[in-house]
């Protein structure tokens, strides 16, 4: 095997209230060097269980010659750890680190493990090929733009790769390389991991530069567009090779462009697609859309709204009004969508007050969500949340990579006007308020159709309590 991707363990992969997707992006990269005659694998450590002696063996029978792990900032340690291990087995094996970690700080992470011989930053594909050869052959590493890497002492960060134009030049995913085995939670929020699905990219990127999102990063304030008719014949594959029950239209924001979200909606219902869900915005979507949407088998759209106070959207950079996420929340209903989810986030913008979270609770309570998601804010390195929070002393001085994730942890940080212990008391009372009602107990217990979706709600809500009873 000339490489081996990896995806490292997540603290937080056995959260039953947490969505766990696949590693797409490590398939888009597989697919990708296979067509230039790289042979690669992939192995998911959040569905396989992780230990050094495994690993090993997997070292001895595969002998990979790169060895190349995708980290989100949570799962950064994890990355270096196995890196490390590789390195203590063999010498001769490279290894590359990528993903939203590496992007976010590229040259302290190479600094900060020197169990990574390169970093790849930006899209990764062309750099990750480039980098295969350049290995293969011997090559000049400093021509290789989007790559970091060490030269003696020096650390040398080459120019940034400019992205993809054409996204249809890069094949459907290696899904034939991922492990589909269950996973703890749900694809997304109403949908048990226990059906099986698969994540679909229609697109890459967004143009809004919300202040607490990394995708920046990555993508810059871009959005690139696969042409529809590309995008049908991967879902011709999909119903054909694989026998999904359930698409995850995976893209930032679906309805962008709100005529190729027709276009869109007509492929999904004449290929027999009768369940997918999306997230989207509220200003991007109408009611006619929507209806478009509910007919061709969408049983889910999930809207990211952050806050019920204006000051806080704007703060954070999400170009929406409280007025079109009512009109969006009640379009959806009337169209008949089954569950329509409201992502909140505390914190989204450090100035947040308690004036402003009564807001968001007043939106919560005022239109139909079948879900929200109430999470305190992340400041991922490389976001403007992090340099704003870093800048004025937010960060608690034993903050650890790890402590980086939406749930699950008492955050290692504190806003202008709530502790640490504040943002957590704030998240259970909103959720309490909005989860533990008669009402909502009632109607979500009338919506079962099936033992699947009876031991979906049954694990949820378990779980939830759990959650809440503890510290």
């Amino acid at each position: 095997m000339d490489l081996l991707l990896i995806r490292p363990p997540d603290p937080m992969q056995h959260v039953q209230l947490l969505a766990h997707t696949r590693p797409m992006n490590l398939a888009y990269l597989a697919a990708y060097l296979r067509n230039h005659n790289i042979e690669v694998g992939i192995i998911d450590y959040e569905i396989k269980a992780y230990s050094d002696e495994v690993f090993l063996k997997i070292l001895k029978e595969e002998t990979p010659s790169i060895i190349g792990v995708s980290c989100m900032t949570p799962t950064i340690r994890n990355g270096a750890k196995i890196c490390a291990l590789a390195k203590s087995y063999s010498r001769e094996i490279i290894t590359v680190v990528g993903g939203p970690h590496a992007n976010g700080l590229p040259i302290h992470t190479i600094k900060e493990y020197p169990s990574f011989d390169y970093l790849v930053y930006g899209e990764g594909e062309v750099t990750l090929l480039e980098l295969c050869n350049s290995i293969r052959n011997d090559g000049n590493k400093e021509s290789i733009n989007g790559l970091v890497f060490r030269k003696g002492e020096e650390i040398i960060q080459n120019s940034t790769r400019k992205l993809i134009e054409d996204l249809d030049s890069i094949p459907f995913p290696a899904r034939d390389l991922i492990d589909y085995g269950t996973q703890a939670g749900h694809t997304s929020r109403g949908f048990s991991n226990k059906i099986l699905s698969t994540e679909l990219f229609t697109s890459r990127g967004c143009p809004i530069g919300c202040t607490f999102c990394a995708i920046q990063k990555t993508f810059g304030n871009t959005v690139r567009f696969r042409e529809t008719s590309f995008v049908e014949e991967e879902i011709k594959q999909l119903i054909k090779d694989y026998h999904f029950n359930h698409i995850v239209v995976a893209d930032d924001t679906f309805t962008l462009k709100k005529d190729r979200a027709f276009e869109l909606c007509e492929i999904f219902k004449r290929n027999g697609i009768k369940s997918w869900s999306c997230d989207t915005r509220a200003n991007t979507v109408s009611r006619e859309l929507l209806c478009a949407m509910e007919n061709s088998g969408c049983r889910k759209v999930a809207f990211g709204v952050e806050s019920g106070s204006q000051r806080i959207i704007d703060l954070a950079g999400k170009k929406i009004k409280i007025e079109q996420v009512e009109r969006a929340v009640h379009w959806a209903r009337e169209a008949g969508i089954e569950h329509i989810e409201g992502n909140f986030i505390l914190g989204a913008d450090p100035s947040e007050t308690i004036k402003d979270i009564e807001m968001t609770r007043k939106l919560m309570h005022s239109l139909p969500w079948t879900f929200v998601s109430i999470s305190i804010i992340v400041p991922y390195p490389g976001t403007k949340t992090y340099n704003i929070m870093k800048k004025k002393g937010m960060l608690h001085d034993d903050v650890d990579w790890e402590d980086f994730v939406v749930f699950g942890k008492p955050p290692k940080w504190h806003t202008e006007h709530f502790s640490s212990k504040d943002l957590i008391t704030l998240q259970k009372k909103l959720t309490r308020e909005f989860y533990l009602t008669p009402k909502y107990i009632i109607k979500q217990l009338m919506s079962i159709r099936s033992w699947l979706d009876l031991r979906y709600w049954f694990v949820a809500g378990f779980s939830y309590l759990k959650w809440f009873l503890s510290r």
